[in-house]
């Protein structure tokens, strides 16, 4: 007996014109109870496919109890951005890959996406943590992916990239304890989005939205609901958070900025100044961090990700804020 909603089951063969598509696979439920996504055989074609289908429930459930009429809207709007970015990106990432939309349908708030199954390209392994050579790989990805997207304006996607952006998250940043943080959280965005150097950022690049080679030497990436204009440590940042230990977080950054900046040299057009790029994005860095601490300080002030680490780049952020020297205490 599948798991897979069979309303789900009945609107892709439909939409594929294929009556006897089968070997169902629950990849996951949807955040918030919003739908399924699912693997499933279609013999019309002759492979295995993916379907995202998104179908809001009368009564969303938040896991952390963060459900109001603006994070429902949110949602509703990401996945109308997730459409988007797989209907016109896929053919600019020959080198950062995603799966390619097959074919999709929407009615109401309701959405289906059919792409492409990473598994059959090879990209079969997944992982919920890394060790520090194995980041690598995802480090050079993500490198190429703001490389290729460099100075791209799309009023289709979010203003900012990341689902933790300030603008959209003000009762988050009301929730937060009183503190320097919290008051400079408005000039810690200021800061990220006056950049003058911006791409289009994940958004949401934690490791468990990277699909790996049986080697590890091959990435690809999935999940596109929060991009957005943003700089590339954005999301370094906050996929060191989501794969590394805290101790290869503390010890190990200088490696991960270094493989980055060096394959965004690499992948960067001419036009780019490499070196202009580089010196702004290492001096974000620590915004990056302060950004995201920001966020998880009112939205889940226990998060095993608010470590030594994120905090130690917080405090260099506030410090340049402040013109004054970072505390190493």
């Amino acid at each position: 007996m599948s798991d897979v909603q069979p309303e789900f089951i009945q609107w892709v063969s439909r939409v594929l014109d294929d009556p006897d598509i089968t070997r169902f696979n629950l990849l996951q439920t949807l955040w918030s109870g919003y739908g399924q996504c699912f693997r499933f055989y279609s013999p019309r074609l002759q492979t295995n496919l993916v379907a995202k289908a998104i179908s809001p429930p009368a009564r969303p459930q938040h896991p952390k109890g963060w459900h109001t009429t603006d994070s429902h809207q949110r949602k509703l709007d990401s996945y109308a951005i997730e459409h988007h970015f797989y209907q016109h990106y896929p053919a600019k990432l020959t080198h950062s890959p995603v799966p390619v939309l097959l074919a999709s349908d929407q009615y109401n708030h309701q959405r289906l996406l059919i792409m492409q199954d990473l598994d059959a390209l090879g990209y079969c392994a997944r992982h919920t943590s890394l060790t520090l050579d194995q980041a690598q790989p995802v480090i050079a990805y993500l490198a190429g992916f703001h490389a290729a997207l460099m100075d791209t304006h799309d009023t289709s996607l979010w203003q900012w990239g990341s689902y933790w952006h300030l603008p959209t998250r003000q009762q988050e940043w009301a929730a937060m304890p009183e503190g320097e943080l919290k008051h400079q959280a408005a000039a810690i965005h200021q800061t990220l989005a006056q950049a003058q150097f911006t791409t289009v950022i994940h958004g949401d690049a934690k490791v468990a939205n990277f699909c790996f080679s049986e080697d590890g030497a091959r990435v690809a990436a999935v999940d596109f609901q929060y991009p957005g204009r943003g700089t590339g440590v954005q999301d370094l940042a906050y996929f060191i958070g989501s794969a590394l230990s805290d101790d290869e977080q503390l010890h190990g950054l200088d490696r991960c900025l270094d493989t980055y900046f060096n394959a965004l040299k690499q992948a960067l057009a001419p036009q780019y100044c490499a070196q202009d790029v580089e010196r702004e994005w290492r001096e974000l860095y620590p915004f990056a961090c302060a950004d995201f601490q920001r966020f998880l300080s009112g939205w889940s002030p226990q998060h095993v990700k608010l470590n030594q680490a994120l905090e130690a780049q917080t405090r260099l952020a506030l410090a340049q804020l402040n013109r004054t020297p970072a505390s190493d205490t």
